[in-house]
């Protein structure tokens, strides 16, 4: 029988289980070198990203959040294709929208307008606005277009918003980028793992309850640094069809 360490991530209504065979699980299979190898720990990183990203805003957002695109017009004096440069003014909307809603807080990802041959950055936005108006936001915004779309009956808010990342998950134009932004003084994720001596307890009692349960998800994967992993989520904001 397989020993297994196992690392169990709690948000808002979403628990996520991750089973290791090995607990050499830090490194990520990162590469030394250049080409290839470069581009391999960036394909790495980015997944690290999508997992740290969808945990952030199941942690802080539900589906009473608003979700927004944040789209640039061609007025702009900046290269809507850099990135720093669209950043910078993401940045500058946020301290207008701090500055009228003070509790204002967010997490933005960046996706590239490559369908219309545009190539422009924009942006997709979860964030705890209360209920105002199309045009105000717009106002605030003040560099183009806005799509606000309704997430009310969305049971897991971090994996609706992963999947506005590009769907290119390799995409270089992000190397070395903030690929998402979001605001300071949110919550993390809590984590228990079996290799913390004082969450063993808690880790305990978190795995017993769990084993009472049904998985909405599970899968396992076979790694050249962690060996045999096995992962499972339960969702326990999807209501169940009573039969």
């Amino acid at each position: 029988m397989r020993q297994y360490y196992e690392k169990i991530v709690v948000t808002k209504g979403i628990v996520e289980v991750r089973r290791y065979e090995n607990l050499n699980v830090t490194g990520g299979g990162a590469r030394k070198g250049d080409g290839e190898d470069r581009e391999h720990n960036y394909s790495q990183q980015q997944r690290k990203r999508r997992n740290m990203i969808r945990q952030l805003v199941c942690a802080n957002f539900d589906s009473g959040s608003k979700f927004i695109t944040l789209t640039f017009n061609n007025d702009q004096h900046h290269d809507l294709k850099d990135v720093q440069a669209c950043n910078a003014y993401f940045k500058k909307f946020v301290q207008r929208v701090r500055w009228k809603y003070p509790d204002f807080k967010y997490v933005a990802v960046i996706e590239f307008q490559d369908r219309n041959g545009r190539g422009a950055v924009h942006y997709h936005m979860i964030c705890n606005l209360p209920y105002v108006d199309h045009t105000q936001i717009a106002s605030l915004w003040a560099g183009g277009f806005i799509k606000i779309n309704r997430i009310d009956k969305v049971d897991n808010v971090g994996a609706y918003v992963v999947k506005y990342m590009t769907t290119d998950m390799d995409d270089l134009r992000l190397m070395a980028q903030n690929a998402y932004l979001h605001s300071k003084g949110l919550e993390k994720p809590r984590e228990v793992c079996t290799w913390n001596v004082e969450q063993r307890q808690e880790w305990q009692e978190l795995h017993d309850a769990l084993e009472k349960e049904t998985p909405s998800y599970a899968a396992t994967y076979e790694s050249d640094v962690a060996g045999h992993m096995e992962y499972r989520q339960y969702n326990f904001n999807r209501i169940v069809p009573q039969k």
